[in-house]
């Protein structure tokens, strides 16, 4: 758990496009060029593209290597030339959108035609947990329930208690640790905020109403900058 936490901060950003589940281990990608940095460019030739749904899948040759990768669904040409940085290399990976396990494959955020990249800031992918969220909605919460607005409001008073919310889910994410990662809006706000996170093992759908019950853990901190304001950790759903 030790070093999955470890390596949670690094692949979030991936796991957010990506609703992988992991079978085997993570390492940090080689770089194999001749000047190495931490962020090296890598030049690649696909070789082969296959289409995983939420994801492509390339075979590719960077040097006379040939290797595996996946990449958030782009439209690529094969024989074409491509560039990439970084990277996380996982084991044993099972596709099941594919029927097929991959000994070692690469996952990247994205794949370009320049060999420069973009100049971009690097954002904190938590950073707008309790953020406005452009949803309408107005949700009644049930008997000893609590609205996002008081929970926000008085948010130090409810920090390691448990809580019972109701709300419309607008955001999922899958299999990230081994927990569902939701956002839900009731309607209500403070400050701007009114966007819950949370982390289940039930499944939901974007767009459904849901009754949760879970304790509110503040600053959850999960290294290197990566920080949740405010989480409703181990929740489950009311039935």
């Amino acid at each position: 758990m030790k070093n999955k936490m470890k390596l949670f901060t690094v692949f979030f950003s991936l796991l957010m496009l990506f609703s992988c589940k992991d079978k085997g281990s993570y390492k940090t990608i080689k770089n194999t060029t001749a000047t190495t940095t931490q962020n090296a460019s890598h030049k690649i030739v696909i070789n082969e593209s296959l289409d995983g749904g939420n994801y492509t899948y390339l075979n590719v040759d960077e040097n006379g290597n040939k290797y595996w990768m996946a990449i958030p669904n782009t439209e690529v040409k094969s024989g074409e030339t491509y560039y990439y940085d970084g990277g996380m290399v996982m084991k044993d990976f099972e596709s099941k959108q594919l029927e097929k396990t991959f000994d070692e494959i690469t996952f990247a955020d994205g794949i370009r035609t320049t060999e420069k990249a973009a100049e971009s800031k690097k954002v904190n992918p938590h950073a707008n947990v309790g953020a406005a969220t452009d949803v309408t909605v107005n949700i009644d919460q049930p008997a000893n329930g609590t609205s996002l607005k008081d929970l926000y409001t008085n948010k130090t008073s409810f920090s390691g208690k448990s809580i019972i919310v109701k709300g419309k889910v607008v955001k999922v994410n899958n299999g990230i640790l081994d927990k569902n990662w939701i956002h839900i809006v009731d309607g209500t706000e403070f400050n701007g905020k009114n966007d819950l996170g949370l982390t289940t093992l039930d499944s939901v759908n974007v767009g459904d109403i849901v009754t949760f019950k879970g304790t509110i853990v503040l600053d959850k901190d999960f290294g290197h900058g990566y920080i949740f304001p405010l989480l409703l950790e181990d929740a489950v759903i009311m039935k």
